[in-house]
């Protein structure tokens, strides 16, 4: 495996070299004519890098509850999150347009933030101001029918299980009432590449289980009540999972 990861990096960062070179050449003369088109563009790009680099690891989905998933309608993407791979996965399974929700800090890495942005990527800034700007940013996207995918979660779960939501989401989802939100559980990016490790576990198989849209304005109770809601289907599911996972 220790051969493979790093036969695997090599590659990785080859390809990486590859798509940016392929972004930072074809955005400035698509930008001329159209600055959507030119974001979709990087977009595409993107898609296509997440998905070879699951592939480079021979990593296979098994996807469930695709009534639940109409690729033609927009979204409050809303999937845990367990590992860097989480990121490919989502490129992988995730159809037309859509806009991740990122941190403000990976906005300042060399390159990939500098490429988020043109793919019009959105990030979290901290601050009153910041925090205001994020959400216009997201609504703006939901308006202009392109999902955003969010990690309610906030930041990875060391163990996998599912962890209680931040209040951050409370405030698009009611800021965009009409805006279908789609649990999304993936289970199995942990087992590719655990927290704090570079070690790549090729051949694995990643299960992505969409449930049933709801809204949130319909969840009763308050605000602790509808992260609830979110917080226990999503558990029950990862764990319907996990079980049947160790059972085969």
């Amino acid at each position: 495996m220790i051969l493979f990861s790093f036969i695997y990096f090599i590659l990785a960062i080859i390809y990486t070299f590859i798509c940016v070179i392929i972004v930072y050449t074809t955005y400035p003369f698509i930008r001329i004519f159209s600055k959507s088109k030119a974001s979709s563009c990087v977009h595409s790009t993107a898609k296509f890098w997440g998905r070879g680099l699951m592939k480079m690891a021979f990593i296979s989905f098994n996807i469930e509850g695709n009534e639940n998933y109409d690729p033609n309608k927009t979204y409050l993407l809303t999937p845990n999150h367990q590992s860097a791979f989480d990121i490919f996965a989502c490129f992988s399974i995730f159809k037309k347009s859509f806009a991740f929700v990122s941190k403000d800090t990976y906005g300042k890495v060399p390159l990939l933030g500098f490429g988020m942005s043109l793919a019009n990527y959105i990030f979290v800034k901290r601050g009153t101001v910041g925090a205001v700007k994020s959400i216009d940013d997201m609504e703006n996207r939901l308006r202009n029918n392109i999902s955003i995918v969010i990690y309610p979660e906030g930041t990875r779960s060391n163990t996998g299980e599912i962890k209680r939501p931040k209040r951050g989401i409370l405030k698009i989802a009611e800021r965009c009432s009409d805006i279908p939100i789609l649990p999304v559980v993936v289970y199995g990016t942990k087992d590719i590449m655990k927290a704090r490790t570079f070690k790549i576990n090729p051949f694995k198989k990643i299960t992505v289980r969409f449930l049933e849209p709801f809204y949130l304005k319909d969840i009763e109770g308050d605000d602790n009540a509808k992260l609830d809601y979110w917080y226990s289907i999503m558990s029950k599911n990862y764990n319907e999972l996990m079980d049947k996972s160790i059972k085969k």
